[in-house]
């Protein structure tokens, strides 16, 4: 026998390594750090704004403090990659999922900011200051609830993470029309068929319909004609007609010679 001591020979192992895009990780294939951390935060912002509810003061006081995290919270859940998160995991370019999951979280945030601020405001007097001297009034929590939609349209037009270039903000605005203003959902609807079967170009459609949609909501307010399950007509929900129609307007004009297909985000 020799005397010198065993010899260990190396093993190599060999680990599947997932492919990494840029600026990504190989945690999940093909979605990036930013997609997942701004799904995380918004996920823990819900949860923490949601549970406000057992222990918010009720006061004026209360419903301004928290409106404000209301409208960033609803700014973050609009500007998630809806499409990114959803169509690499799916291996599939159809915008649809992407559409219908950024219309569904944006009902979700506008409802948690409705519960949060309507268990801060003292009573069913207290109404937005928006058209207060008014008898169309809404109440301060419905206020909270349209703003924080419209945060999110304006999340999913320009999100911070990707440079404030997104997507076409349709699909976050046409839940809460459909919501919370069905009427003017019907008039722009129709506006928007007329106009995308005379010009063939649906992009054009939509910036066709805007204008009617707003000047309805207004003659609508002027009549005091019935909302259906919505929202009161009156200055404020054709105030925020006016400024989601701006932004959806601002937002899509760039892209007014594209084809059918629009961008989900």
């Amino acid at each position: 026998m020799s005397g010198d001591p065993p010899r260990i020979q190396g093993v190599e192992v060999h680990t599947p390594t997932l492919p990494v895009e840029a600026g990504g990780s190989g945690a999940l294939r093909g979605v990036p750090h930013r997609s997942l951390a701004s799904a995380g935060v918004v996920v823990l912002g819900l949860a923490i704004v949601r549970d406000l509810v057992g222990w918010v003061p009720r006061s004026a006081t209360a419903v301004g403090v928290v409106a404000g995290p209301a409208a960033l919270l609803g700014y973050l859940v609009g500007a998630i990659p809806y499409r990114s998160l959803l169509g690499r995991r799916r291996r599939s370019d159809d915008p649809a999922p992407a559409a219908i999951a950024a219309g569904l979280a944006t009902l979700l945030v506008a409802t948690v900011a409705w519960d949060v601020a309507e268990a801060a405001t003292p009573g069913a007097q207290y109404s937005s200051a928006v058209g207060a001297f008014s008898n169309q009034a809404v109440g301060a929590w419905v206020s909270v609830a349209l703003w924080t939609g419209a945060a999110a349209v304006v999340g999913h037009l320009a999100p911070v993470w990707r440079g404030f270039r997104g997507g076409d903000g349709v699909a976050p605005a046409v839940a809460l029309t459909f919501a919370y203003s069905p009427v003017v959902f019907a008039v722009a609807a129709g506006a928007f068929l007329a106009a995308t079967a005379a010009t063939g170009r649906p992009r054009l459609g939509l910036l066709a319909c805007l204008p009617p949609a707003v000047t309805f909501a207004y003659a609508a307010w002027i009549a005091d004609l019935p909302s259906g399950w919505g929202v009161t007509h009156g200055p404020e929900l054709t105030l925020w007609l006016a400024v989601v129609a701006g932004a959806l307007f601002a937002g899509n004009w760039r892209r007014r010679d594209e084809g059918a297909s629009t961008r989900a985000g």
